[in-house]
């Protein structure tokens, strides 16, 4: 069976969302719905069953999925907006796609008649361009209505991906992690950019260039060798006083970003045989910076 689909917001996961959908059999139509008067330059709204609204145009028709790919603040006033509309038609869904904000964001939809829920990619959209293929075999996360979860499982189907749940009260813990995996990993990498720059006195660009290697490797690693076979690094070999040199060096903010991160290394080092001793010097080092 085929759909129509509505996809609120045309940015980078809106029109990625809306090129997996372009191309699966599950799609008969494509509204994208936006606030500016020009529809954005994409290849997927040049295909025949895609269109550009400014606004909605209406209460949806039947069997209608609305996909709200929008900002987190803004989900619940343009679900109010949508409900007032007046009632869908039968079988209507509505779906966010933060990875925060719980299903129950889209309530005065779900008095209206909708089945709501939220599905969350694990994955990153950077470039609309490229999100189709990013999107590919992606895990995505649901929560919300038993109704809602069919509509969800079509869209990953779609995707190719792989479906998990997650109860509303452990979104904020479940988001954390994504942060973790994709956001933290930037801000490290921005880190390790800043200190190899103006150590050896390059420019930024130059120096990510070559810490490119590094971290390609890293990420190898954790693909073929899994946690915690995937570590390397002083910590892991034990060179305490390595570890004690980078303390030494750092700042202050830079010194307590290290600390922390070092301690979850350490953790992971005792779980591949690090000698019991050597793990408690390099552990009283690094908290005694701190005076605990």
């Amino acid at each position: 069976m085929s759909w129509t689909y509505w996809i609120v917001g045309p940015g980078r996961m809106g029109l990625s969302l809306g090129s997996v959908l372009a191309t699966s059999g599950y799609t008969r139509e494509l509204l994208f719905v936006g606030r500016r008067e020009r529809p954005p330059v994409h290849p997927v709204l040049g295909q025949p069953l895609a269109r550009y609204s400014r606004g909605f145009p209406g209460a949806p028709l039947e069997g209608t999925r609305v996909l709200l790919a929008v900002p987190d603040s803004t989900i619940a006033g343009i679900a109010g907006g949508l409900a007032r509309l007046g009632a869908p038609g039968d079988g209507c869904v509505a779906l966010h796609f933060s990875g925060l904000q719980p299903a129950s964001v889209l309530a005065p939809l779900g008095e209206h008649g909708y089945a709501v829920g939220s599905l969350h990619p694990l994955q990153t959209v950077a470039d609309p361009r490229s999100g189709r293929e990013r999107l590919r075999g992606a895990f995505f996360t649901f929560e919300g209505d038993a109704r809602a979860r069919g509509a969800a499982l079509e869209i990953v189907q779609a995707a190719e991906g792989h479906l998990l749940q997650v109860r509303a009260a452990d979104k904020a813990r479940y988001h954390a992690a994504c942060v973790f995996a994709s956001n933290y990993v930037v801000a490290c990498a921005a880190v390790a950019t800043r200190l190899l720059a103006g150590a050896v006195n390059i420019g930024q660009e130059e120096a990510a260039q070559a810490l490119q290697p590094l971290w390609r490797g890293a990420l190898d690693n954790l693909d073929q060798l899994g946690i915690p076979r995937a570590l390397t690094g002083p910590v892991a070999r034990g060179d305490l006083e390595t570890v004690r040199g980078h303390l030494a060096a750092l700042d202050a903010d830079t010194r307590e970003l290290y600390r922390q991160l070092a301690l979850q290394v350490l953790d992971l080092s005792r779980k591949l045989g690090l000698d019991a001793a050597v793990g408690n010097a390099i552990e009283a080092e690094i908290r005694g910076l701190k005076g605990e």
